[in-house]
């Protein structure tokens, strides 16, 4: 028996030792068959195969290579995922295998290979503007065409094509899908054109051709006046509302171009609003053209916008020498007054007296200088071919205005604000700023001087509900929303405005009780023959029988969603 337990353990101690050699001898290790796995550029798959008796981690990837785990233990075959390669170029992954029981350093690498692709040709863009076979009315038309895809994912350049007798060809390069050549194209011919479009790999494709036609475009003459909407109420007393443009060439001023549309946009934001709306019949619309060499205004954005980045730098030839204020965040304007003037005379019947002229001292003469004279009696709209947000409003004591509006995306309640607010009706601004100083006595004295004749009928240097100019509003129910609000012209304090908001503070389409009662008691006051009254007085009982108000709609003073500093305050001028 005793030797049995002997022999046994002798077993198992042997048995020990044979294993341990086993173990001792089959070091770890960890090998990578293929260290460099190359697939073509359409594969979408591939094998890393791994020899090893350790427990392992591969890291490293790209968006368009992965593995299929990243950690394992012993020998495997690692499925490898990747996205067919578009590009022309060869592209490579790297993935890093190691262990942790091996020492450190000792990880391998992997490269994923994957040859380039073929150029495939860009798809063919599609002609839009002009239209196939169309009339159109411009020499200098605008060519648009639909975008080109690439497989390749290469970025696609435009050859714009015209033509006309499919032999000669003009060429214009471009990476927009929207071009407008400087050459004037000749009117009353055909013309052919066409778009390349190139991958810069090699490939070029060709749209097909299309056609349209310049006739022989009329153009409006220098100084011509277009009656566009003549007064038809029954009183012989009609309001004239001018409508004159800078910077718009001579295709602008087609019958029917550009100008023409620019201006009856003008009309119908002027009188979308009340009371003009209602009033509408008593005034006559007048168009005067004139040619400008350049698009845009002097330190402008560009009719089309092209030069907001570098706006202090553009200095336009216009007609009218428009010139926005380079100052940080101002919207002033200023033009040739005197030339506006001048060209508002030639409607009919109001080249009466002398020319309107300023001179070396600052004193203006001429038709300007009586209040009775048809220059002080009508409106003079200025409309700036120009993207730049602005308005401005120049206004006489004798009653003559020019408002400068831009085509911004907002024209026309800049329009509204300048023009029916300031210009017509000489109201004041209502918004305010806490960096402005209250009034000086000399401000004070010349606010009730312009007070005195007119002026500033929305506003109030008093708080005092029984002596304040609006005071039949506040006591009449029909008119609740009309009171004392603090802060108008500027000032947070000491100057009160009849409701709180409206058209004189942001642009909204709506003008507080006291600004329609200004407004209409204008209109009527000239539309009625008494120009020369100056004891004239619109009744408020007579107002408030035809008063008609929009809603006070938030509709004004924004612009994709961001608040937009207020207009300038308007240039006056006590000439009386």
């Amino acid at each position: 028996m005793r030797k049995y337990k002997i022999f046994s353990l002798l077993w198992v101690f042997a048995a020990s030792i044979a294993l341990f050699s086993c173990s001792k001898g089959e070091d770890p290790y960890l090998e990578i068959t293929e260290r460099t796995v190359t697939k073509t550029a359409d594969a979408t798959s591939a094998t890393i195969e791994i020899k090893s008796n350790v427990e392992w981690t591969i890291s490293g990837s790209s968006t368009w290579c992965s593995v299929s785990t990243v950690s394992g233990k012993g020998s495997a075959t690692v499925g490898v995922t990747m996205s067919v390669n578009m590009g022309h170029e060869e592209r490579a992954s790297v993935f890093t295998i190691k262990s942790a029981t091996l020492k450190e350093g000792s990880g391998v690498s992997v490269t994923v290979k994957q040859t380039g692709g073929p150029n495939y040709p860009p798809t063919l863009p599609t002609l839009l503007t002009p239209e196939n076979g169309k009339e159109i009315a411009t020499v200098l038309p605008k060519y648009t065409w639909t975008a080109s895809t690439d497989q390749n994912e290469d970025p696609i350049s435009y050859t714009l094509k015209v033509s006309k007798d499919q032999i000669t060809w003009s060429s214009y390069n471009t990476r927009e899908l929207t071009y407008t050549p400087n050459t004037k194209l000749e009117v009353g011919t055909k013309y052919y054109w066409k778009v390349m479009a190139s991958d810069g790999a090699g490939s070029e494709v060709e749209s097909a051709v299309s056609y349209f036609t310049v006739p022989n475009i009329v153009l409006h003459t220098e100084g011509e006046v277009n009656a566009f909407e003549m007064n038809v109420q029954a009183d012989k007393n009609p309001i004239n509302i001018i409508i004159l443009g800078d910077g718009f060439i001579a295709e602008d001023l087609a019958i029917g171009g550009d100008f023409d549309k620019a201006a009856a946009d003008a009309t119908d934001a002027f009188f979308d609003i009340e009371p003009y709306r209602s009033h509408r019949n008593k005034f006559n619309i007048y168009f005067v053209y004139s040619e400008s060499k350049e698009r845009g205004g002097i330190y402008g954005h560009g009719y089309d916008g092209s030069h907001q980045a570098d706006y202090l730098t553009f200095a336009p030839k216009t007609s009218f020498s428009s010139i926005f204020s380079t100052t940080k965040n101002s919207t002033g304007i200023s033009c040739d007054y005197e030339k506006c003037f001048k060209y508002a005379r030639k409607v009919p019947n109001m080249n009466v007296g002398a020319d309107v002229a300023e001179t070396e001292s600052g004193a203006w003469i001429g038709a300007i200088s009586d209040k009775t004279n048809p220059i002080n009696n009508c409106v003079i709209i200025l409309i700036i071919n120009d993207k730049r947000y602005a308005g401005t409003c120049v206004f006489w004591g004798t009653g003559a205005c020019i408002g400068m509006c831009p085509r911004s995306n907002l024209y026309e309640p800049t329009l509204r604000h300048e023009v029916g607010g300031h210009g017509f009706a000489k109201l004041g601004d209502e918004y305010q700023y806490a960096s402005t100083p209250a009034m000086t006595q000399s401000e004070i004295a010349n606010f009730h001087a312009w007070e005195n004749i007119g002026a500033y009928q929305n506003l109030s240097l008093t708080n005092d509900a029984s002596t304040v100019k609006w005071l039949s509003f506040i006591t009449d129910s029909t008119f609740p929303e009309v009171g004392l609000y603090e802060g108008g012209n500027l000032r947070l304090t000491n100057v009160w405005r009849p409701e709180y908001i409206s058209c004189m503070w942001d642009n909204r389409s709506y003008f507080n009780g006291p600004s329609r009662y200004a407004i209409l008691s204008r209109i009527m006051k000239l539309s009625t023959g008494n120009v020369a009254n100056d004891n004239y007085v619109f009744p408020f009982a007579d107002f408030k029988a035809i008063d008609k108000k929009d809603p006070n709609v938030s509709n004004g003073l924004t612009k994709a969603g961001q608040k937009l500093p207020p207009l300038a305050p308007p240039i006056m001028i006590m000439n009386n």
